[in-house]
């Protein structure tokens, strides 16, 4: 029964390695408190498919994503355009910056 319901969690989750394929993963800095916050955007439910005439010009996939840490409700917006392998093509943040 245990073999049944590890390979239902699989079903599910998919394997633990193959986690860091599946997220793209940045790190922000609160413009308002300091506050760092890694943040993972998963390829298959945050990223959207950009459609010809959508968007910046060469761009595949896009990313709007909100942002709050936990010190202060300041909101941070990330906008993010990608190329065909997930490539980042640019990147905009407002309340806050893009820590490299």
């Amino acid at each position: 029964m245990a073999g049944f319901l590890k390979s239902f969690k699989n079903f599910f989750t998919g394997p633990v390695g193959d986690s860091s394929s599946k997220f793209i993963n940045f790190k922000v800095k609160c413009g308002r408190c300091g506050e760092e916050i890694e943040v993972k955007a998963s390829k298959t439910s945050d990223i959207s498919r950009l459609y010809e005439g959508e968007g910046q010009s060469g761009a595949e996939y896009f990313l709007r994503k909100e942002i709050l840490g936990e010190k202060c409700n300041n909101l941070i917006y990330i906008d993010v355009y990608f190329g065909s392998g997930f490539n980042i093509l640019s990147k905009e943040i407002t309340g806050g910056e893009f820590v490299e």
